[in-house]
């Protein structure tokens, strides 16, 4: 199913967190990196969304720093996550909240896990580890849009040296999604302008990172 999608820059670090809707105005939140999330609520009473759930790409405090206040206002969505990212919703180390905000962030509310292979809001999870061991990729094949998270920028791609990261893992996974997706898909990362698979290709053979 095709969907419309709309970004929001949230937290300190104006993380790009994209609220994502179908025909049937179900709507989605993938990331939600900062506590303002006024607009989003506008947003989506404005347009009659009814929203189903938070998708989390991974557990770094600055795509989860928001979950709770997203709780608040919308008491009835669930928060998915990838299954081995589930323990950085409640432990600040993994999370990196003390290091980046001064916080022990804590979300303690009923998750949902994602594995390879399974499908949310219309979009099939990848898994695509380096950034952290459990970071995830959301490919929707007829709107042919990838949302990356922190594993694929626009000229760049994901850090590997903190907690769980890895530089052989990171790669590999950047070479899946070169490989497996069009080179027209359009991605929506977390920290940068679109871009497309096709460009990011090129960009990465060229600097040697991938064959």
């Amino acid at each position: 199913m095709k969907v419309e999608i709309r970004e929001f820059q949230l937290g300190m670090y104006m993380t790009n967190c994209y609220l994502v809707w179908n025909e049937n105005k179900e709507g989605y939140l993938f990331d939600c990196g900062g506590e303002g999330i006024r607009p989003i609520v506008d947003f989506v009473s404005k347009n009659g969304i009814q929203m189903k759930g938070v998708v989390l790409t991974h557990g770094h405090y600055d795509h989860i720093g928001g979950l709770n206040k997203v709780k608040e206002a919308f008491p009835e969505v669930i928060v998915y996550v990838g299954e081995e990212e589930k323990e950085f919703l409640t432990d600040h180390n993994l999370s990196l909240s003390e290091m980046i905000d001064r916080s022990k962030f804590k979300y303690l509310s009923e998750v949902k896990l994602l594995n390879e292979g399974d499908n949310i809001g219309g979009f099939t999870v990848m898994s695509t580890p380096g950034h952290t061991g459990g970071s995830k990729c959301f490919y929707n094949k007829d709107s042919n849009i990838l949302i990356s998270g922190d594993t694929l920028f626009k000229r760049s791609f994901g850090r590997y040296d903190l907690v769980t990261g890895s530089e052989k893992a990171l790669f590999r996974s950047l070479k899946r999604l070169c490989d497996e997706l069009p080179p027209n898909t359009i991605v929506y990362s977390g920290h940068s302008s679109e871009t497309t698979i096709g460009e990011e290709k090129e960009f990465l053979k060229m600097q040697g990172y991938i064959d």
